[in-house]
C-alpha cells in the first residue's frame, strides 16, 4: 500500500513565519508613526499660515494689524477677572471664512454676554492636531466655558501694554456707560514692522504645561478675559525674564505658561522678537528641526534685541 503525506508547516516554521511578520511590523511602526507626525506638523504649519494670511486680510480692511485683544494688559479682563471684550481670536473669523460664528457676535459686549454659540464653537483650524481634542474651558468666564485654540499672538518679550514690543499687541478701548465698547484704537501697522514681516514673530503654537490640558489654566478658551490664554512672548525681557521655546514636558519650567512651545520639533529660525527691528506677520514659526540638548529639552536661545538688527541666534 503506498503511504499518503500530507503536506503541512511545522511548528518550528509556524514559529519562524510568526517571528518574521513581528519583525517587519516592528520595522514598519516607526515609518508609520513618522509620516503621522510629519502629517501632523504640516497641518500645524497650514493652520499657521491659514492665521497669517487672514492678518494680513484684516490689514488690508483696517490698515492696522490685528490686536491681541481689546483691553489693557493686565492679567484680568474687563471686569478684572475672566471676562473680557473680542480677542484676535473672535476679530479674525471673517478672514478665514467663519462669518456665520462672527455674525454672533456684538463686539460692544463682553464675552460673557454673548451667545453660547459664538464661543463655544470649536474652530478648527485653531487647533494643532498633534494635541488632545479641545474641549470648552472650565473655571472660566461661563460654565462651561469656552473654544480652545493652541496658537497664540507674539506680545513680543513682555506684556508692557502700550509699550509692548510685538506685533499683535492689545487694542486701546474706548468704554462707554454699562462697559459697553464704543470703539477701539489700533498700535500696529505692517510698516511698524521695521525688519519685515517675513522674518519677525507673529503668531506661534502656544506652550501649554501637561497638567493644564485641556481647557485648564493658561489653556482656557481663546475668547477668555484671562490674558495668557491668547498671548505669548518670548526672548530676553527688560526685566530679564528669559522665554525659550518650550518642550512639550514643560510643567515645572519657569514661565512655561507664558511662553511658545508645543508637541512638534523644537524649531530653529532667524526671526525677531521686538516689532520695531521687527515681529511680523505672515509665516508661522515651525521650521527645521534642530536637536534639543538634555536640559528640560529646551533649546538654549541668545535673543539679540538691539533696535537696530535684532535677531535669534542658537547659543547655550
Amino acid at each position: 500500500m503506498n503511504a499518503i503525506h500530507r503536506r503541512a508547516f511545522s511548528l518550528i516554521e509556524l514559529l519562524v513565519v510568526v517571528a518574521i511578520i513581528g519583525i517587519m511590523i516592528g520595522m514598519l511602526l516607526p515609518a508609520v508613526q513618522k509620516v503621522r507626525e510629519s502629517a501632523t506638523r504640516l497641518q500645524c504649519q497650514n493652520n499657521l499660515k491659514q492665521i497669517g494670511l487672514g492678518v494680513h486680510t484684516y490689514h488690508d480692511a483696517n490698515q492696522y494689524l490685528i490686536p491681541a485683544f481689546i483691553g489693557d494688559s493686565s492679567e484680568g479682563g474687563a471686569d478684572g477677572g475672566f471676562d473680557g471684550w473680542a480677542t484676535w481670536a473672535a476679530l479674525l473669523l471673517p478672514q478665514i471664512e467663519q462669518t456665520n460664528v462672527q455674525n454672533l457676535w456684538d463686539l460692544q459686549r463682553t464675552v460673557a454676554e454673548q451667545p453660547p454659540a459664538a464661543y463655544q464653537t470649536q474652530i478648527k483650524i485653531y487647533h494643532c492636531p498633534g494635541r488632545p481634542a479641545p474641549v470648552l474651558s472650565t473655571g472660566d468666564f461661563a460654565d462651561p466655558g469656552g473654544a480652545l485654540s493652541d496658537y497664540a499672538a507674539s506680545f513680543g518679550t513682555a506684556a508692557d501694554y502700550v509699550k509692548s514690543n510685538g506685533a499683535i499687541v492689545p487694542a486701546i478701548p474706548d468704554v462707554g456707560s454699562g462697559s459697553i465698547l464704543k470703539g477701539w484704537q489700533h498700535q500696529v501697522r505692517i510698516t511698524d514692522v521695521t525688519d519685515g514681516t517675513s522674518t519677525t514673530a507673529m503668531f506661534g503654537e502656544k506652550s501649554i504645561r501637561p497638567k493644564s490640558l485641556r481647557g485648564k489654566n493658561e489653556d482656557r478658551s481663546v475668547f477668555s478675559g484671562v490674558r495668557n490664554t491668547h498671548r505669548r512672548m518670548m526672548g530676553v525681557a527688560a526685566n530679564g525674564d528669559q522665554r525659550p521655546l518650550m518642550p512639550p514636558n514643560c510643567q515645572t519650567i519657569p514661565l512655561a505658561n507664558s511662553s511658545f512651545g508645543g508637541p512638534h520639533a523644537i524649531p530653529a529660525f532667524p526671526w525677531t522678537t521686538t516689532r520695531r527691528s521687527g515681529v511680523p506677520a505672515a509665516r508661522p514659526w515651525v521650521g527645521k528641526t534642530t536637536t534639543a540638548p538634555a536640559r528640560c529639552g529646551v533649546v538654549a536661545w541668545r535673543p539679540c534685541c538691539s533696535r537696530s538688527s535684532p535677531h535669534w541666534e542658537s547659543g547655550t
